[in-house]
This record gives structure tokens, C-alpha cells and sequence, in this order.
């Protein structure tokens, strides 16, 4: 289901679609303003909607039902549905009022499911932070971008932290959206985002969201499961094009696309790791607890200042890629 299939202006659309397919043109525009833009921090942001609105969520249905595990489920099932609904409602109605509004809110809503420009930029913050070598800034700034504990890190602690979150987010935050835009349209983008914040907010492995949130964390494991098995592919091409090594994103990823338990953040971690030839994964603490990661990739050393930045150039590289292989993607699609 394209995006175009929630337009209410036909003859609009047709004339456009002589020219070049209303979705692609969507995407670019959505894709360049999440570049350029970045998403501004305000009160009705979708996303910040949804965290307020998952909450209220919780804090309603906690208590209801006799199994946590089950009130956590109920959550993590409804909700998506509501805002594929209400998205899909509000992108609809757009276009029956008119085809340039239609157009406009559509391309505002995958554009709020992007996350270039922001991972960059708080890449960045963490990157300037390690090289002033502030470990107190440091930890600050890593810990807007993770969820593991940061208190007790060394720079080093800091800075795979930051390599390996940008790595996951190369598919929370660029392909899986692109990915589900090109499917659904904005709704099905929206959608995947809810799915992700549930997964944010209350799939955390703590003891309050231990049985509460696992249903949502193995949902957000679901969807990310096909843009993950081929994330190691867009990984390796962008590699190819930003001077890394391709070839070893290729063959470390593929290694993690074959094992049945490897989860999405493995394929994604381990195509940078062979990428910027390091070695990731091992211990992290999350909720005072050690959590024993894979190892991810061979390296017989600490990763560097530098390979956050140039993780942030491979996710920019792999951005781009991903947009014109799905655009590629739509254009057979609609032959």
C-alpha cells in the first residue's frame, strides 16, 4: 500500500504521476527536510505525543487485567492500530480537502519519523565532549542518546556507546522508516515509530518493565526484523562510497544476518564494526545490571574519538543510499 492510495485527489495525482510518483516525491522532500531541518524540539511533536500518550496508556491500564505481561501486550497492541488509524484518518482527509495539503501532511509525517540531522547532531555533541576529553560531558551527552547506565563509563565505555547507538539507530531512525514510508505512506512510517516508542519507553529490561514491556520490546523486534537482515547491505554500499571497508561490513554482518537468535541491533552493529574495523558489543550496564552483548567484529583495540565521527559520515552515507534504493524500490513497484 502506497501512500498514494490515501489520496482523495485522483485527477490531482494522475497528472502529477505523468511527471515522476507522487510518494518519491514525498520522500525526497520529507528525506531533505529531515536533513536540513532536523526535527525542533516543541510540545506536539508526534513523537513526543506518543510518549505522553504511551504513559497515560500505562498508567490507565496497570492494574486492570490479573497478568502484567498481559496489560503490556493489550498497550503495545492497541496502540499501533490507533495511530495507523488516526494517521491514516488525518492524511485521507488532507487530501479530500485538497490535493497540495494532502501532499504537505503526508510529507510532514514521515519527516517527523526521520532522524538524520538529530543523530548527527547529538553524535557530534558526544564526539566534541570525548576529544576535550570532559568525562563528565561526556557522560551527559552519551546519556541523551542511551539507555545504559553512564555513570560509572571511561571515555572509551563513551565512545563505543555512541558508535553502537548510532549503528542501531541507522535502522531505528533512516531505514526502517524509509523502508515502511515506501509501503505504507506516512500512516505505516507513524506507525513504526509508535511501535519504537513503545519499545523506548516501556521495553526496558528493569524490574519495573521486566514483564510490563517484553511483549512491546519483541514487537519493535518484529518490525525491525526485515530492515534489519538487509541494513548490512545499505551499510556495506555506503561503506564502499565513504571510504570504509565494504567488503568486511559485507561478510561481518552477513554472519549475524545467519544466526537464527542474532537480534536487529547485531546486524546493524556488526556491518559498522566490519566497516570502521572495530570490535563491538561486550558488557554494558543497563538498570544496574551487567547485560554480556555479542562481540561484534575483530579488532584488538578501544574504539576512538575519531570512529564516532566517522560512524556519523557512514549513517549520513548510508541515509542516502537507502533513499535512492527505495525510491529505485518504488519506481518498480509502481511499473
Amino acid at each position: 500500500m502506497g501512500l498514494s492510495n490515501f489520496s482523495g485527489s485522483e485527477p490531482h495525482r494522475r497528472r502529477l504521476t505523468s511527471f515522476v510518483d507522487v510518494t518519491s516525491l514525498i520522500l525526497m522532500g520529507a528525506f531533505l527536510a529531515d536533513w536540513f531541518l532536523g526535527d525542533p524540539v516543541y510540545r506536539y511533536h508526534p513523537i513526543r505525543l506518543m510518549g505522553r500518550a504511551i504513559t497515560w496508556g500505562e498508567n490507565r491500564i496497570r492494574g486492570v487485567l490479573s497478568h502484567t505481561f498481559l496489560e503490556g501486550a493489550v498497550l503495545a497492541l492497541l496502540f499501533p492500530v490507533i495511530v495507523f488509524g488516526i494517521s491514516a484518518l488525518i492524511v485521507t482527509l488532507s487530501y479530500r480537502i485538497h490535493f497540495g495539503l494532502g501532499f504537505l501532511v503526508s510529507l510532514y509525517g514521515i519527516y517527523t519519523a526521520l532522524s538524520v540531522k538529530d543523530l548527527r547532531d547529538e553524535g557530534l555533541r558526544v564526539y566534541r565532549a570525548c576529544c576535550e576529553e570532559d568525562l563528565g560531558l561526556a557522560r551527559r551527552e552519551v546519556s541523551r542518546i542511551v539507555g545504559r547506565d553512564t555513570a560509572d563509563m571511561q571515555l572509551p565505555d563513551v565512545q563505543r556507546a555512541a558508535v553502537e547507538t548510532i549503528a542501531e539507530s541507522t535502522v531505528d531512525g533512516v531505514i526502517a522508516p524509509l523502508f515502511y514510508a515506501v509501503l505504507g505512506g506516512a500512516p505505516l512510517a507513524l506507525t513504526y515509530k509508535a511501535v519504537n516508542t513503545l519499545d523506548s519507553i516501556i521495553g526496558n529490561r528493569n524490574e519495573k518493565y521486566h514483564e510490563f514491556g517484553r511483549f512491546a520490546a519483541k514487537q519493535d523486534e518484529v518490525w525491525n526484523w526485515v530492515p534489519s537482515r538487509f541494513s548490512y547491505v545499505l551499510i556495506a554500499l555506503a561503506a564502499l562510497l565513504s571510504g570504509c571497508r565494504g567488503a568486511c561490513a559485507l561478510k561481518v554482518g552477513w554472519s549475524h544476518v545467519c544466526k537464527i537468535r542474532s537480534t536487529s541491533s547485531n546486524v546493524s552493529e556488526s556491518a559498522y564494526a566490519g566497516a570502521l574495523g572495530l570490535q563491538l558489543g561486550g558488557p554494558s550496564r543497563y538498570g544496574g545490571q551487567i547485560r554480556h552483548k555479542p562481540l561484534l567484529g575483530i579488532a584488538d583495540r578501544d574504539v576512538a574519538c575519531a570512529d564516532i565521527l566517522r560512524s556519523l559520515r557512514l549513517m549520513r552515507s548510508t541515509a542516502w543510499v537507502s533513499l535512492i534504493l527505495f525510491l529505485f524500490l518504488r519506481y518498480t513497484m509502481s511499473l
